[in-house]
């Protein structure tokens, strides 16, 4: 197991005998394809930039069972950073930041 990321109360890892990557945060555990992580930040990228200065929570819309999770605006922005982080160190991709 290869821990990519760890900052409470986000969890990313890889298991060494798959592919899939494995993100952990506010109680739930998503395991995905590497292409999903992808897809998956870019998901969170959309939703940050439809954040507002009042913003204090941020509703994610999970395919797994059509879960929708209501995250504090801090808990978005903690898995927000960390999904940005193992992207940019396990893929090398750049991250763009946008002001």
């Amino acid at each position: 197991m290869i821990q990519l990321y760890e900052e409470t109360p986000i969890s990313i890892f890889m298991s060494d005998q798959s592919s899939r990557i494995t993100l952990e945060f506010c109680n739930i555990t998503m395991k995905m394809k590497p292409c999903q992580f992808i897809r998956f930040n870019n998901y969170l990228d959309v939703l940050e930039k439809k954040i507002q200065t009042n913003t204090n929570f941020v509703t994610l819309r999970l395919v797994l069972d059509d879960l929708t999770v209501k995250i504090s605006l801090n808990d978005f922005l903690q898995l927000n950073h960390g999904v940005q982080t193992v992207i940019s160190k396990t893929f090398k991709r750049e991250i763009v930041l946008n002001n």
